[in-house]
């Protein structure tokens, strides 16, 4: 009898981890922005990802655009990050739209995730001053 519940509550909580992965990606990118961990972010990252910064638009590898990304965040000191909109589309794609305030100024930022085999991606990331 002890062993059911024990098994039970393990398999709760292994089915609730799996269906919140987009969510989770949404959950920790807030925190990881202002705080400049691209490591964090990166573990999300896709094989390949789409990172405009201003009007420089590119498609780097998983590392490259960690590195990327890195160099771009060391720049500011003041990070507050706010998400303004999230939405999804028809084929399961998700995007949130957030304002990066920087002591440099504020970048409208777009983060579009896409699930693939049942794990979810970060795809593209923009950052356009505002």
């Amino acid at each position: 009898m002890r062993w059911q519940k024990y098994i039970s509550v393990l398999t709760f909580i292994l089915l609730l981890t799996f269906s919140s992965k987009a969510q989770d990606v949404f959950a920790v990118f807030p925190a990881a922005l202002k705080s400049g961990n691209t490591a964090v972010l990166s573990k999300n990252f896709d094989k390949r990802i789409d990172i405009t910064l201003d009007d420089n638009s590119d498609n780097y590898s998983k590392d490259q655009a960690e590195v990327i990304l890195r160099d771009f965040l060391n720049k500011f000191s003041v990070r507050e990050f706010t998400i303004i909109h999230k939405g999804s589309s028809p084929n399961g794609a998700q995007y949130i739209v957030g304002n990066l305030k920087t002591n440099k100024g504020s970048y409208r930022t777009y983060i579009y995730v896409k699930k693939t085999d049942d794990v979810t991606y970060i795809q593209e990331i923009r950052f356009e001053k505002e």
